[in-house]
């Protein structure tokens, strides 16, 4: 999965998921007659000089920044906690000869289950990235399009929270990467 906050394209977002799961599994659990509802907005915003993703030449370096908005909720029942939401990505990433690429839309909707340490947790991830890449003038002259799918499954077989060999199973529906 893709992630403009890295060098590479794949997104963190697993590893987000696995840390929510052991900071959920560190709540008090719900009485069995409340269901608590929770709601997120956090913004975060990273200064990183890497190559671009896709379709620019790969040994082509700029600095890229990012801004992170994530918003959802969080419902917790005795047995799971259910987190929904969405990451809005702001991202510009400027090279040495003026060009320079910036998003359009760039969102990444996500649910996860998360239940107690030594069980489960699941998420769902369905992103969308659409931007462009101009010249130093400012003219566009190309596109990049990324849409990703997929299901992260993690069993914390050995009870620590943490994923060890085997736990984290990935199933990919789908990816594309279209360069115009």
């Amino acid at each position: 999965m893709r992630h403009p906050f890295s060098a590479t394209a794949v997104r963190t977002r697993p590893a987000a998921v696995l840390t929510a799961s052991a900071a959920t599994a560190a709540l008090a659990p719900a009485a069995a007659a409340e269901v608590p509802v929770d709601d997120f907005d956090l913004t975060r915003t990273d200064t990183f000089t890497a190559p671009p993703e896709g379709c620019l030449p790969a040994d082509l370096l700029g600095t890229a920044t990012v801004t992170e908005r994530s918003v959802g909720r969080v419902v917790r029942t005795p047995g799971a906690a259910v987190v929904k939401g969405v990451d809005l990505f702001d991202f510009r990433m400027t090279f040495p000869d003026g060009r320079y690429v910036d998003s359009g839309v760039d969102e990444e909707r996500f649910t996860a289950v998360l239940t107690r340490p030594g069980r489960l947790a699941v998420a769902s991830i369905d992103s969308r990235d659409e931007r462009t890449v101009h010249a130093p003038d400012g003219a566009p002259t190309g596109t990049l399009s990324i849409r990703e799918a997929y299901d992260v499954v993690f069993r914390d077989a050995g009870g620590n929270g943490e994923p060890d060999p085997g736990e984290i199973t990935v199933e990919r529906r789908r990816f594309r990467l279209t360069c115009g």
